[in-house]
C-alpha cells in the first residue's frame, strides 16, 4: 500500500467538489450546488466580515475587534440599526459579535499576537464556495443557532432546541423535504414541556417557544437550507448535505457537553446551572477549557464574564478559574476585580489565601 492516506485526504479536502467527481453531470450538480452555496446571505455576510478584516485590524486581549472597529462594522454590514451612541465593546452590538465571532471560529479570521487577520481558509470563500458553506454551516450548528457566540441570559431549554436541529433536518428528508411550520412548533413544545415540567397549556411559555423556532427556520434559510412556502419549511439541496451529514454522524452534537470552544460567560453559566453537572464535572470543564488558551486571554475573558453576571456562584467559579492561571497574570486579574461593589469582597478575599495555584502545561 504506497498510498499516502493523510496526503490524499488533504488533496481531497482542498480540492473543489467540481474537480473531484468523475462526470460531466456530476461536475455539473457540484458546480450548481457551489453557485447555491456562493449566493447564501449567511456566506455573503462573512465575506464582507473578512473584508472588512483585510490586512488586518487591531485585536483586544480577548481577541476581539476593538470599539471604533467593531462600530465600522456594524455600518458597514447594516446591523444593530440603529447604531448605540457609545461603544463600550463588541458586546454592545451584538449581531455584529455573532457575525464576527462566527468567522473567527469557522476559521475565516484568526488571531495572531496584537492583530485580528484573515486565516487560510478565508480563500475558500472565493476558490471553493462550496467548502466554504459547509465549514461555515457546521460551524454554526456546532455552535448553536439560537446558543451561539451570544452573551447573556437566555432560557434553560435553548441548549435542548439547538442540539436538535441536526435532527429537524434529518425528519424533513424522511418526510420528503417538507414540513409544516406549525407541526414543527408543536412537536418541539411537546418535547420541551415534557423535558421541563411546564404544564401543557401554559400559552406565554409555548408563545416564547415558537418564536425561538420561528428563530431557528429564519437562521437555516438564512444559511440557505431551508426555504418557506407559506406555513411549510423546504429543505434545499444545500440542507440536503447537512442531514445527510447529520444523519450519518447521528447527529451533530454528542450528549457530553463539550465547553472548550465556547467564551467565558457561556461556559460559567452552564456549570453553576447545568443541574444535572457534578462539582467534579463542572471543574474538569473549567480546567479543559482554560488548558485551550492562553492565559492572557483566559483572563480578561473570565474577567468581562464576571463583570457581566450577578450570580455569586458564577464569580466563585470565575474565581476559582482565574486561580488555574500563572499567578503573574491571575493576581493583577484579581487586584482589578477589588474596586467592584459586589464582586469586590470576594476578588479580595482571593487575595489573601496562600499560593497554591496550579501552574500548568501550555497548549500550544
Amino acid at each position: 500500500m504506497g498510498l499516502d492516506v493523510a496526503a490524499e485526504l488533504e488533496r481531497v479536502i482542498d480540492t473543489p467538489l467540481a474537480e473531484l467527481v468523475p462526470t460531466d453531470a456530476e461536475r455539473a450538480a457540484a458546480e450548481q450546488l457551489s453557485h447555491q452555496a456562493l449566493g447564501t446571505p449567511a456566506l455573503a455576510r462573512l465575506a464582507q466580515v473578512v473584508a472588512f478584516v483585510g490586512r488586518g485590524r487591531p485585536a483586544t486581549q480577548a481577541g476581539n475587534l476593538k470599539p471604533a472597529d467593531a462600530l465600522a462594522l456594524a455600518a458597514q454590514l447594516g446591523l444593530d440599526q440603529p447604531l448605540p451612541a457609545r461603544v463600550g465593546s463588541i458586546d454592545d452590538l451584538p449581531d455584529t459579535a455573532h457575525a464576527f465571532r462566527w468567522a473567527a471560529a469557522a476559521e475565516f479570521l484568526e488571531w495572531r499576537g496584537t492583530k485580528i487577520l484573515p486565516a487560510a481558509r478565508a480563500v475558500e470563500l472565493d476558490r471553493d464556495p462550496l467548502a466554504a458553506w459547509l465549514k461555515a454551516a457546521v460551524t454554526l450548528l456546532e455552535h448553536g443557532l439560537l446558543d451561539g457566540f451570544r452573551r447573556g441570559w437566555r432560557k434553560a431549554y435553548v441548549e435542548m432546541l439547538d442540539a436538535s436541529v441536526g435532527s429537524l433536518l434529518v425528519s424533513m428528508v424522511q418526510a420528503g423535504g417538507t414540513v409544516a411550520l406549525p407541526a414543527i412548533e408543536a412537536a418541539a413544545w411537546e418535547e420541551v414541556a415534557v423535558a421541563y415540567d411546564l404544564h401543557a397549556d401554559d400559552q406565554a411559555e409555548r408563545a416564547h417557544l415558537v418564536r425561538l423556532i420561528r428563530a431557528i427556520v429564519a437562521q437555516l434559510a438564512y444559511m440557505g437550507m431551508v426555504t418557506q412556502a407559506g406555513d411549510r419549511v423546504v429543505l434545499t439541496d444545500l440542507g440536503r448535505i447537512i442531514a445527510v451529514m447529520a444523519d450519518i454522524s447521528g447527529g451533530l452534537d454528542d450528549d457530553e457537553v463539550d465547553l472548550i470552544d465556547t467564551d467565558a460567560l457561556s461556559l460559567l453559566m452552564v456549570c453553576v446551572e447545568d443541574e444535572k453537572m457534578t462539582s467534579e464535572e463542572a471543574r474538569a470543564h473549567v480546567e479543559a477549557w482554560v488548558q485551550g488558551r492562553p492565559d492572557q486571554e483566559a483572563a480578561a475573558e473570565l474577567c468581562e464574564a464576571m463583570l457581566e453576571d450577578d450570580d455569586p456562584r458564577l464569580w466563585a467559579l470565575g474565581l476559582e478559574a482565574i486561580g488555574r492561571l500563572d499567578p503573574a497574570v491571575a493576581v493583577p486579574t484579581v487586584a482589578r476585580l477589588c474596586s467592584h461593589a459586589e464582586l469586590g469582597a470576594l476578588a479580595a478575599d482571593w487575595l489573601t489565601r496562600p499560593p497554591g495555584r496550579v501552574r500548568r502545561s501550555r497548549r500550544r
